[in-house]
């Protein structure tokens, strides 16, 4: 119910990071799952989600897509439309007073524990996470001589919707998926 969808709320890296930590200790013990081949994907929040259990947890994962998740939570809340940042200050943080919640919670803030091959999918277009939000944490990682993948849709916003794109985005994390786990 609402009291689960707000649960999160001024809280993002909290108790949501917990919940996919314990999540995977649960899996751990489903004979079926294999934990030496362990990948996270996710968009838009699950983006955000998927950067900071990759950074926060590298110990579980083996490879880690990000699609158009924020990075660097300040920044970020600084290049939302001004249509949404009222919601933003209500649900994550006020960019002013929480400055320091924003930086401790942001991916940015650990991404130097990154240990997995990491892929960074995003739409030139987006409105939402705009593209030079995933463009710094590209150059970020490249500074420190991180190998890391960058597909950039210039035809496309918060997500990849035109087919001829979306065949080669799920391609791409197939392959992506299978070099660095496996078959």
């Amino acid at each position: 119910g609402m009291k689960y969808m707000k649960w999160v709320d001024k809280d993002w890296g909290g108790k949501d990071v917990q919940d996919h930590v314990e999540g995977l200790k649960m899996l751990e013990k489903d004979p079926r799952v294999d934990s030496k081949r362990r990948g996270v994907v996710g968009r838009s929040y699950g983006g955000y989600m998927t950067l900071t259990l990759a950074s926060r947890h590298p110990e579980l994962w083996k490879a880690a897509i990000d699609m158009f998740g924020p990075y660097d939570l300040p920044t970020w809340v600084s290049r939302i439309p001004p249509t949404w940042q009222t919601y933003f200050k209500l649900s994550l943080g006020d960019p002013v007073e929480d400055r320091d919640f924003l930086v401790e919670r942001s991916p940015k803030t650990y991404m130097n524990h990154l240990a997995a091959p990491l892929m960074i999918i995003q739409g030139k277009n987006d409105p939402r996470v705009p593209e030079p939000e995933s463009a710094q944490l590209v150059s970020d990682l490249r500074k420190d001589g991180v190998n890391i993948d960058y597909l950039v849709y210039e035809d496309e916003g918060h997500d990849v919707l035109r087919f001829k794109n979306r065949v080669h985005c799920y391609n791409t994390i197939t392959e992506f998926f299978r070099q660095h786990l496996g078959n």
